[in-house]
């Protein structure tokens, strides 16, 4: 009995499935596809769950991947140099449901970081502080390793603080956000202006002291 070049890919691929291989979908040989051939392979069943629970595919850089697919997947099928010759078209593949598949997967990959991102937060030390931090910087709280990207200068009145300004410049977001910590703030979780500067120095904020009044010489001439 003779089998046709069609019949035998298809037995490849079934194989593959059964032994829970990847089939080789977005294939490059000058381009690393691993995680965008994996999620490829998920998109066939429509299965979130399993690509949450792959660690190739459930990492940090998940959003650029999915961005970068989008300009790989419309040449599933397509004789045109953009894959390797090995490369496999599933007899199931339906491009509208991988983009879709894509979206979804998106969407529940922020939710799982975010739940793990709050989960993270509530077992840090001094999560109440930090939230009231994170609010003034419009913020739902600020995570215990960005704190020490904020520099602060505690204002006073009568010798007691009355606010506390803080400058937050993180690397990766670009820019400076300036903020402004009032007494009420504090009061409102149980604390004082004292226990949140003591919570900024604590976990690596860079206090600032008041600056000096600098003089102006007059000019001589007009």
């Amino acid at each position: 009995m003779k089998i046709t070049k069609r019949q035998l890919r298809r037995i490849i691929k079934e194989s593959l499935l059964l032994e829970g291989e990847m089939l080789p979908i977005l294939v490059n040989p000058y381009e690393d596809l691993d995680t965008m051939n994996r999620i490829a392979n998920y998109a066939l069943t429509n299965n979130i769950e399993g690509a949450l629970a792959d660690s190739n595919v459930n990492y940090e850089d998940l959003d650029m991947d999915l961005d970068g697919m989008n300009g790989w997947v419309q040449y599933v099928g397509a004789d045109d140099g953009h894959f390797s010759e090995d490369a496999v078209v599933p007899d199931n593949w339906d491009l509208d449901a991988v983009y879709q598949f894509m979206k979804d997967l998106e969407s529940a990959w922020m939710d799982s970081r975010s739940d793990a991102s709050d989960s993270k937060h509530k077992s840090d030390p001094d999560p109440e502080a930090r939230e009231v931090i994170g609010r003034a910087l419009t913020m739902g709280y600020i995570d215990l390793e960005d704190v020490k990207y904020i520099t602060y200068q505690v204002r006073r009145k009568g010798g007691k603080p009355s606010n506390i300004n803080i400058e937050f410049s993180h690397p990766d977001y670009g820019g400076t956000d300036y903020a402004n910590i009032e007494a009420r703030d504090a009061t409102s979780i149980g604390m004082t202006l004292d226990d949140i500067e003591d919570v900024l120095a604590k976990h690596g904020a860079k206090g600032r002291k008041r600056r000096k009044p600098i003089r102006h010489t007059p000019p001589m001439y007009d």
